[in-house]
């Protein structure tokens, strides 16, 4: 897999977490982040000789996202240091609701910087395209929501390159979101592939947004291949 599929792959397996029931869309929601979230800072860090990390010292991927008070995203930057490719982005958005677009400034392996706008094309109601605005950029991603706004599917595609991810989600007998189960159809040069990717949430702070996460690849794996800590402000 190269490191446009990495990319992809880090952007679209990071959300949602919780459901969130409330009727006009911000990007707060598509996020299932509860409460008047300001800031959230997210650090990954991979799972090594069956030792699950408890901090943040040794993480490879850090990422900071700020919303405005109605929930829509100012500002989205990226960075992650793995041993196949490095990312360093920063995002800036623009406009209210689903009025939205954003210049993103990114590097791939401390290369040359790309700079690129993205403009969200909504279908329908539930439908929309993160749609380039200039010929840099091949790919093109479609997004499916569910009725509260959080991810249903996530269509990415660009050259001979496609994936699918549908997520599924499970609650325990108090209706508490446990953990999400993604389905992720891949077809890479004519051959496709089917895989889980798994996210499971240990711990909640006191608005139920997740605090730690496990990254699993299977849904009855032992272990979780990664671990991600969410830190948050609120307005």
């Amino acid at each position: 897999m190269n490191f446009i599929k990495h990319i992809f792959t880090i952007v679209f397996l990071t959300v949602p977490f919780f459901m969130n029931s409330q009727n006009t869309y911000n990007q707060k929601k598509e996020y299932a982040y509860n409460g008047a979230v300001k800031k959230v800072t997210t650090y990954t860090i991979n799972v090594s000789a069956y030792r699950i990390p408890t901090d943040t010292l040794d993480y490879y991927g850090k990422s900071i996202l700020n919303f405005t008070k109605k929930g829509d995203v100012t500002t989205y930057s990226r960075l992650y240091n793995l041993p196949s490719y490095t990312l360093s982005s920063n995002a800036i958005y623009s406009g209210v609701g689903k009025n939205i677009s954003y210049k993103e400034s990114r590097s791939v392996n401390n290369g040359e910087l790309v700079q690129e706008t993205y403009k969200f094309i909504w279908k329908d109601d539930f439908n929309y395209e993160i749609k380039p605005l200039s010929k840099k950029d091949s790919s093109s991603r479609y997004v499916s929501l569910n009725p509260d706004y959080t991810i249903d599917k996530v269509l990415f595609k660009t050259l001979n390159f496609e994936s699918e991810e549908k997520a599924s989600y499970h609650y325990d007998n108090e209706n508490i979101l446990q953990k999400i189960v993604y389905k992720v159809t891949s077809t890479d040069n004519g051959t496709t592939t089917v895989r889980e990717d798994v996210r499971v949430i240990k711990s909640v702070d006191v608005f139920s947004n997740p605090t730690v996460i496990y990254f699993m690849e299977y849904e009855h794996s032992r272990f979780p291949k990664s671990v991600v800590f969410k830190y948050y402000e609120y307005y």
